[in-house]
Protein backbone atom coordinates (compact mmCIF):
# COMPACT_ATOMS: atom_id res chain seq x y z
CA UNK A 1 0.00 0.00 0.00
CA UNK A 2 1.09 3.47 -1.02
CA UNK A 3 2.16 5.92 2.20
CA UNK A 4 -0.19 8.16 0.62
CA UNK A 5 -3.09 5.54 0.60
CA UNK A 6 -1.72 4.62 4.49
CA UNK A 7 -2.11 8.41 5.55
CA UNK A 8 -5.72 8.70 4.48
CA UNK A 9 -6.63 5.68 6.31
CA UNK A 10 -4.99 7.28 9.59
CA UNK A 11 -7.17 10.25 8.69
CA UNK A 12 -9.82 8.02 8.55
CA UNK A 13 -9.28 5.76 11.51
CA UNK A 14 -9.08 9.56 13.02
CA UNK A 15 -12.46 10.99 12.27
CA UNK A 16 -14.34 7.56 11.86
CA UNK A 17 -17.96 7.89 14.25
CA UNK A 18 -19.95 4.95 15.65
CA UNK A 19 -23.48 5.89 15.76
CA UNK A 20 -25.33 6.15 18.83
CA UNK A 21 -28.60 3.88 20.30
CA UNK A 22 -31.95 6.34 20.14
CA UNK A 23 -32.57 4.62 23.91
CA UNK A 24 -29.59 4.45 26.10
CA UNK A 25 -25.72 6.20 25.13
CA UNK A 26 -23.29 3.52 25.22
CA UNK A 27 -20.54 3.75 27.19
CA UNK A 28 -17.05 4.67 26.04
CA UNK A 29 -14.59 2.46 24.29
CA UNK A 30 -12.70 -0.39 26.49
CA UNK A 31 -12.59 -1.85 29.01
CA UNK A 32 -9.46 -3.58 27.76
CA UNK A 33 -8.59 -6.01 24.33
CA UNK A 34 -6.82 -8.38 22.81
CA UNK A 35 -5.27 -8.45 19.33
CA UNK A 36 -4.84 -10.84 17.15
CA UNK A 37 -4.30 -10.17 13.40
CA UNK A 38 -2.64 -10.75 10.36
CA UNK A 39 0.14 -8.72 8.85
CA UNK A 40 1.69 -7.28 6.36
CA UNK A 41 4.61 -5.30 6.31
CA UNK A 42 7.04 -3.45 3.83
CA UNK A 43 10.59 -5.01 4.02
CA UNK A 44 14.24 -2.64 3.71
CA UNK A 45 16.90 -2.76 0.50
CA UNK A 46 19.24 -4.48 0.14
CA UNK A 47 21.74 -2.26 2.13
CA UNK A 48 20.60 -4.43 4.82
CA UNK A 49 21.24 -8.07 3.63
CA UNK A 50 24.84 -9.68 3.05
CA UNK A 51 26.80 -9.33 0.23
CA UNK A 52 24.77 -11.29 -2.63
CA UNK A 53 25.77 -10.85 -6.27
CA UNK A 54 24.49 -8.25 -8.89
CA UNK A 55 21.07 -8.84 -9.89
CA UNK A 56 19.93 -10.93 -6.63
CA UNK A 57 16.22 -10.83 -6.17
CA UNK A 58 15.29 -9.17 -2.82
CA UNK A 59 12.09 -9.52 -1.05
CA UNK A 60 9.81 -6.50 -0.48
CA UNK A 61 7.21 -7.44 1.36
CA UNK A 62 6.17 -10.06 3.97
CA UNK A 63 3.36 -11.40 5.80
CA UNK A 64 3.44 -12.54 9.12
CA UNK A 65 1.04 -11.60 12.83
CA UNK A 66 0.67 -9.01 15.02
CA UNK A 67 -1.24 -10.04 18.57
CA UNK A 68 -1.14 -7.41 21.18
CA UNK A 69 -3.66 -6.20 24.53
CA UNK A 70 -4.39 -2.61 25.17
CA UNK A 71 -6.22 -0.78 28.72
CA UNK A 72 -8.54 1.99 28.62
CA UNK A 73 -7.90 3.82 32.20
CA UNK A 74 -8.87 7.30 32.07
CA UNK A 75 -10.01 10.26 29.78
CA UNK A 76 -8.81 13.36 28.81
CA UNK A 77 -9.75 16.27 26.94
CA UNK A 78 -13.19 14.48 26.53
CA UNK A 79 -11.45 11.28 24.68
CA UNK A 80 -10.61 7.52 26.18
CA UNK A 81 -7.39 7.12 26.80
CA UNK A 82 -5.52 4.02 26.03
CA UNK A 83 -2.15 2.18 27.10
CA UNK A 84 -0.81 -0.93 25.23
CA UNK A 85 1.63 -3.17 23.16
CA UNK A 86 1.73 -5.28 20.09
CA UNK A 87 3.97 -7.46 18.59
CA UNK A 88 4.41 -8.28 15.18
CA UNK A 89 6.64 -10.64 13.50
CA UNK A 90 6.52 -10.45 9.33
CA UNK A 91 8.57 -12.58 7.04
CA UNK A 92 9.25 -12.69 3.27
CA UNK A 93 11.40 -14.61 0.92
CA UNK A 94 12.47 -14.24 -2.67
CA UNK A 95 12.35 -17.27 -5.59
CA UNK A 96 15.64 -18.48 -7.03
CA UNK A 97 16.51 -17.05 -10.14
CA UNK A 98 18.65 -17.75 -12.74
CA UNK A 99 19.83 -15.31 -15.09
CA UNK A 100 20.00 -15.90 -18.77
CA UNK A 101 23.20 -16.85 -20.64
CA UNK A 102 25.61 -14.44 -20.81
CA UNK A 103 26.02 -14.27 -25.04
CA UNK A 104 29.35 -12.53 -26.38
CA UNK A 105 29.38 -9.56 -28.96
CA UNK A 106 29.12 -10.41 -32.63
CA UNK A 107 31.57 -11.74 -34.18
CA UNK A 108 32.89 -12.87 -30.50
CA UNK A 109 32.36 -16.24 -28.77
CA UNK A 110 30.66 -15.80 -25.35
CA UNK A 111 30.19 -17.79 -22.55
CA UNK A 112 26.69 -19.37 -22.23
CA UNK A 113 27.01 -20.70 -19.03
CA UNK A 114 24.19 -19.51 -16.12
CA UNK A 115 24.23 -17.67 -13.12
CA UNK A 116 22.72 -19.03 -10.42
CA UNK A 117 21.58 -16.94 -7.55
CA UNK A 118 21.00 -17.24 -4.22
CA UNK A 119 17.94 -17.57 -2.51
CA UNK A 120 17.26 -14.37 0.16
CA UNK A 121 14.60 -13.92 2.75
CA UNK A 122 14.12 -10.89 5.60
CA UNK A 123 12.26 -11.45 9.11
CA UNK A 124 11.04 -7.97 10.54
CA UNK A 125 9.98 -7.73 14.09
CA UNK A 126 8.46 -4.77 16.36
CA UNK A 127 7.84 -4.14 19.24
CA UNK A 128 5.35 -1.34 19.45
CA UNK A 129 4.21 0.22 22.92
CA UNK A 130 1.76 2.65 21.86
CA UNK A 131 -0.61 5.33 23.74
CA UNK A 132 -3.97 6.10 21.97
CA UNK A 133 -6.77 8.53 21.57
CA UNK A 134 -10.22 6.77 21.09
CA UNK A 135 -13.00 8.47 19.25
CA UNK A 136 -16.40 6.27 19.62
CA UNK A 137 -17.93 3.99 22.23
CA UNK A 138 -17.86 0.96 23.38
CA UNK A 139 -19.50 -1.06 20.48
CA UNK A 140 -16.98 0.62 18.69
CA UNK A 141 -14.39 2.87 18.33
CA UNK A 142 -11.45 4.27 16.41
CA UNK A 143 -7.99 5.96 17.47
CA UNK A 144 -4.76 7.61 16.60
CA UNK A 145 -1.81 6.61 18.71
CA UNK A 146 2.01 6.38 18.75
CA UNK A 147 5.45 5.29 21.14
CA UNK A 148 8.53 4.03 21.04
CA UNK A 149 9.44 0.24 21.40
CA UNK A 150 12.31 -1.74 19.88
CA UNK A 151 12.31 -3.44 16.23
CA UNK A 152 15.37 -5.84 14.30
CA UNK A 153 16.05 -6.75 10.92
CA UNK A 154 17.44 -10.03 9.99
CA UNK A 155 18.30 -11.19 6.70
CA UNK A 156 19.70 -14.37 5.19
CA UNK A 157 21.16 -14.89 1.40
CA UNK A 158 21.75 -19.08 0.88
CA UNK A 159 23.00 -20.28 -2.24
CA UNK A 160 20.90 -22.49 -4.57
CA UNK A 161 22.18 -25.96 -4.57
CA UNK A 162 24.11 -27.16 -7.35
CA UNK A 163 25.05 -23.40 -7.45
CA UNK A 164 28.60 -22.85 -8.98
CA UNK A 165 29.62 -20.58 -5.62
CA UNK A 166 32.79 -20.88 -3.39
CA UNK A 167 30.29 -20.11 -0.33
CA UNK A 168 28.31 -23.17 0.64
CA UNK A 169 26.48 -22.17 3.86
CA UNK A 170 24.14 -19.06 4.42
CA UNK A 171 25.28 -16.06 5.10
CA UNK A 172 23.25 -13.56 7.48
CA UNK A 173 23.16 -10.21 8.73
CA UNK A 174 21.12 -8.75 11.96
CA UNK A 175 20.44 -5.24 13.10
CA UNK A 176 20.18 -6.19 16.49
CA UNK A 177 17.54 -4.52 18.49
CA UNK A 178 16.79 -1.36 17.68
CA UNK A 179 15.03 1.57 18.88
CA UNK A 180 11.71 2.17 16.98
CA UNK A 181 9.63 4.68 17.20
CA UNK A 182 5.90 3.91 15.80
CA UNK A 183 2.84 6.10 14.81
CA UNK A 184 -0.88 4.95 13.13
CA UNK A 185 -4.31 4.21 13.65
CA UNK A 186 -7.31 1.90 13.45
CA UNK A 187 -10.51 1.36 14.01
CA UNK A 188 -12.82 -2.08 15.68
CA UNK A 189 -16.21 -2.84 15.30
CA UNK A 190 -18.21 -5.10 17.58
CA UNK A 191 -19.94 -7.92 16.17
CA UNK A 192 -21.06 -9.02 19.36
CA UNK A 193 -20.45 -8.24 23.28
CA UNK A 194 -17.07 -9.76 22.82
CA UNK A 195 -15.40 -10.09 19.28
CA UNK A 196 -14.52 -7.02 16.98
CA UNK A 197 -13.48 -6.66 13.38
CA UNK A 198 -10.75 -4.35 12.93
CA UNK A 199 -7.85 -2.69 10.83
CA UNK A 200 -4.19 -1.08 12.20
CA UNK A 201 -2.40 0.99 9.91
CA UNK A 202 1.42 1.71 11.26
CA UNK A 203 4.49 3.21 10.35
CA UNK A 204 7.80 2.12 12.20
CA UNK A 205 10.64 4.44 12.36
CA UNK A 206 14.07 2.10 13.38
CA UNK A 207 16.96 3.74 14.30
CA UNK A 208 20.44 3.19 12.60
CA UNK A 209 22.46 0.11 13.57
CA UNK A 210 25.91 0.17 14.91
CA UNK A 211 28.64 -1.70 13.66
CA UNK A 212 29.43 -5.08 15.44
CA UNK A 213 32.48 -6.95 14.78
CA UNK A 214 30.42 -9.67 13.39
CA UNK A 215 28.72 -7.10 11.03
CA UNK A 216 28.46 -3.92 9.53
CA UNK A 217 26.22 -1.34 11.02
CA UNK A 218 22.44 -0.90 9.06
CA UNK A 219 20.93 2.36 8.05
CA UNK A 220 17.81 4.12 9.84
CA UNK A 221 14.24 2.74 8.11
CA UNK A 222 11.02 3.46 8.08
CA UNK A 223 8.48 0.87 6.97
CA UNK A 224 4.66 0.65 6.52
CA UNK A 225 2.49 -2.29 7.87
CA UNK A 226 -0.73 -2.74 7.79
CA UNK A 227 -2.89 -5.36 9.80
CA UNK A 228 -6.39 -7.02 10.03
CA UNK A 229 -7.63 -9.50 12.49
CA UNK A 230 -9.73 -9.44 15.27
CA UNK A 231 -10.33 -8.17 18.91
CA UNK A 232 -11.57 -10.22 21.47
CA UNK A 233 -12.52 -8.51 25.27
Amino acid sequence: MPPRAAIVLIFIAGVLGTPVSAQTPPGPPGPYVIDLRGAMSALPNTDFFPPVPQGTPVPSRGFGFDVGGHVYPLTLFGKRMGVGLNIARVRGTSSTVTAAPVSGQTGQTGSTAARALPEVESTVTTIAPQVSFNFGTVDGWSYLSAGAGLGSIETQATPVAGASQTATAAATRSSGSLMSINFGGGARWFLNRHMAFGFDVRFHRLSPGKEQAASPGTPGATLFAATVGVSLR
